[in-house]
């Protein structure tokens, strides 16, 4: 999700990935050459879950127990106040998500461990 110069990274389970990152890290199992050429917020949310906020070249990790879900209403998104409270509906400039502590019809579990466990 994206709101101006922040993108949010959400890490679900199962893991689901735009690219071939999963086939390279089977194949060479080195997490560096599977990132290669990935946003490293990107990466870092694949490998350790949670949810990662960047801004430039900053990113912070936090672990949100529950879901998430798209929704048409939300507040907007702003860090200090996700940070507060993250239970809530956030607008985007790219759409509106809620998070969730209970599983609802069309939500989706925040994986907060990752690949961390499963790779050397």
């Amino acid at each position: 999700m994206k709101k101006n110069d922040i993108t949010l990274y959400i890490s679900t389970f199962p893991l689901e990935t735009e690219d071939d990152f999963l086939e390279k890290l089977k194949e060479t199992f080195d997490v560096e050459e599977a990132c290669d050429g990935k946003n490293m917020a990107e990466c870092f949310a694949i490998i350790y879950g949670g949810i990662v906020i960047s801004k430039n070249s900053i990113f912070k990790r936090i672990e949100l127990e529950g879901y998430f879900k798209e929704s048409d209403k939300g507040i907007e998104f702003e860090i200090n106040r996700f940070l507060e409270n993250p239970y809530n509906c956030y607008t985007f400039d790219n759409g509106t998500i809620c998070f969730i502590k209970n599983k609802e019809k069309d939500s989706r579990f925040v994986d907060n461990v990752g690949l961390r466990f499963i790779i050397k």
